[in-house]
């Protein structure tokens, strides 16, 4: 063998040891919450783990070629890929853009808390790993021809990321590309926030001076279906079914079957005709803003830049769970929000806007309940779809179901004695194997459907008769998700004169 071949093996054999070790501590942990069943299904997480370790092969070899490159990025590679890693074994947590603008935005003594000595000690030991293979690529590693070998990585890495969206989405979820990716998701989404739009009502002159909370709940994934309250021949709404003035809208129609589009939509008095107002005017928390509303978004999803500007609209932007992300399969439940909703109501403001963005009903299913919710079995073990049988999918989901019963039912408990609205609207609906359909994000009627409920407080039914009588007359009546902006504003008995008295299911006009 020339020595040629014996400096390219070597530095191949090189490459591969430490991909593997980085591959183990950096990314598995991603992996080790993953729901699967069986032989089958333990191949099918090892082959999408060795994928996503496909780019940190490649940032190896290209960090490699070079050993000053090397010696200077490779220990910062290992420090930001244990810190990652770390969280994502013993916390669940993903790289966010969410934990990214909590990170920035704490002091830094807030931070520091998240750390724990045994992180240290890790993080010590595998900085000082990296060291050692920094002096080994000095001492022992030749290159030759280093702009070939430069060239090689840059084509490869062209190609892995053009051969499909889904292939490139599971490399941006997970390390090393997940920190360009939500670095740069941050940076958009900030930059977004700073787009100049049209407030579609400038200069309102009312103030509201009374106590009064409108409290609006942004579904996930809810079909109207799926409700007892519907129908549905299942319990999956016992406490709302037996709790009085509460009022089901099954008739509502939704432009969009994905969240990001269609919570733009909602937010604002974009419609069909003109879906455009979405990206170029204001939602309707300005407008509560100027009548004198506190106003509070509680997050239980990430923003996206479609809707984050509305977000920031609010007096008050609260994450309950930062660190979560839909390609994380543990525990994620909307009671999370309870604390934040709970400080809220306490604040000395009279009047409130509150906005719950829950994750409901979202894939995986089974992390978005708890266990004492489990009724309908069995359940889906996987996360693969073919590994289950449409009766655990649905199991799972109805069990969603049943718990947003008890998310709502307990938000309504604490504003019972208030004079308080609860205005509940899904981004969409699911799809629950019709046509070979699954989940959403694609053409189903049942996408196009999703659950709508309304609850008002006594207090609030005898100060505004007329509109508790509207909205009992108008529940069976076909409405568009374009309502919800002219509806809210009704209301919180704001006097726009933009409110479309057709969407206002509080008018009978």
């Amino acid at each position: 063998m020339t020595p040629e071949k014996k400096h390219i093996l070597k530095h191949i054999y090189f490459i591969l040891v430490i991909t593997v070790i980085s591959a183990i501590l950096f990314v598995y942990p991603d992996f080790v919450s993953y729901p699967t069943v069986g032989l089958k299904g333990l191949i099918y997480k090892f082959l999408h783990w060795i994928l996503t370790c496909i780019p940190l092969f490649l940032i190896i070899y290209l960090l490699s070629i070079h050993k000053y490159l090397f010696a200077i990025f490779m220990p910062l590679l290992t420090l930001t890929g244990v810190t990652i890693g770390y969280y994502s074994y013993f916390y669940k947590a993903a790289l966010t853009p969410m934990i990214v603008d909590a990170t920035l935005n704490n002091d830094l003594g807030t931070s520091l808390d998240m750390i724990t000595p045994f992180q240290i000690i890790i993080t010590i030991i595998c900085v000082a790993l990296s060291v050692g293979t920094v002096i080994y690529r000095f001492k022992r590693i030749v290159v030759n021809k280093q702009i070939i070998h430069f060239a090689i990585a840059g084509v490869i890495f062209t190609l892995i990321f053009s051969i499909n969206d889904r292939v490139s989405n599971s490399f941006n979820q997970h390390f090393p590309v997940s920190l360009y990716y939500n670095l740069n998701e941050y940076r958009k989404l900030n930059k977004n926030r700073h787009l100049s739009r049209i407030n579609p009502e400038p200069g309102i002159n009312y103030l509201q001076n009374e106590e009064l909370n409108i409290v609006f709940i942004i579904g996930e994934s809810l079909r109207a279906n799926n409700l007892s309250i519907n129908g549905y021949q299942r319990s999956t709404t016992p406490l709302l079914s037996a709790r009085k003035n509460v009022i089901s809208f099954k008739n509502i129609f939704s432009e969009y079957t994905y969240t990001n589009p269609s919570v733009a939509h909602i937010l604002t008095r974009a419609d069909s005709v003109h879906a455009n107002r979405a990206k170029t005017e204001k939602s309707f928390i300005t407008t509560f803003n100027s009548c004198g509303f506190y106003t509070v978004w509680l997050a239980n999803q990430d923003a996206a830049i479609t809707y984050y500007p509305f977000m920031m609209e609010c007096d008050t932007l609260i994450y309950a769970r930062p660190e979560k992300s839909v390609y994380t399969y543990s525990d994620w439940l909307d009671e999370d929000l309870f604390p934040s909703f709970d400080q809220t109501l306490n604040r000395p403001e009279k009047a409130k806007l509150i906005i719950l963005h829950t994750i409901g009903s979202h894939w995986y299913y089974n992390s978005h309940y708890s266990d004492d919710f489990s009724q309908f079995t069995p359940v889906t073990r996987s996360k693969i779809i073919s590994q289950n049988t449409a009766e655990e999918i649905i199991n799972s989901y109805d069990n969603s179901v049943l718990y947003t019963d008890f998310f709502i039912n307990s938000i309504i408990e604490k504003l019972q004695h208030t004079n308080s609205v609860v205005i509940y609207l899904s981004d969409h609906g699911e799809a629950l194997g019709e046509d070979g359909n699954w989940l959403h994000a694609n053409d189903n009627e049942h996408l196009k459907n999703p659950a709508c409920l309304i609850w008002y407080s006594d207090a609030y039914r005898i100060k505004n008769p007329e509109k508790i009588l509207a909205i009992s007359q108008n529940q069976n009546l076909k409405f568009r998700t374009d309502y919800l902006y002219h509806s809210i504003l009704s209301a919180g008995n704001i006097p726009s004169k933009i409110i479309d008295e057709s969407l206002n299911i509080f008018s009978t006009k």
